[in-house]
């Protein structure tokens, strides 16, 4: 065999794991939320009205925490039921509700040091998708 023959395995490695697609998070994010450069706040447009579900919606906002942690050094993966409902973007009910339907489902996943929510990596791709489909 010639040395020179690139193992058709070793493009299964990657510099990080953990890798996620930037591109297709930000194309799926772009139609429902903003992030405000100064104070990396997550602000909502007209089209996230438009989302006729609360677990859309709450899955959106996490999604863009989620990409304001890749982002910005330091910023959590995450967000709490109260920082979800200081955003006014549903009624504070519906966001406990909501958080609770997603977490006992295995949907989203809860840090129990700063009981924050996430969606876990796992799962990105699935919200992408779901996103897609929503602005078609």
């Amino acid at each position: 065999m010639n040395q020179n023959t690139k193992d058709p395995l070793a493009d299964l490695f990657s510099d990080d794991v953990k890798a996620i697609d930037r591109g297709t998070v930000a194309v799926a994010l772009k139609p429902y939320i903003i992030l405000d450069r100064t104070t990396n706040a997550i602000a909502v447009l007209p089209a996230f009205e438009k989302v006729n579900g609360n677990a859309e919606k709450i899955e959106i906002i996490l999604m863009a925490s989620k990409a304001l942690s890749l982002l910005v050094d330091g910023q959590r993966d995450g967000m709490t039921q109260g920082d979800i409902t200081t955003m006014d973007i549903m009624p504070e009910g519906s966001v406990k509700s909501t958080l609770k339907k997603l977490f006992d489902s295995k949907k989203i996943k809860k840090n129990t040091a700063d009981s924050s929510y996430y969606i876990p990596n796992y799962r990105i791709n699935e919200v992408v998708e779901k996103l897609n489909k929503l602005n078609q």
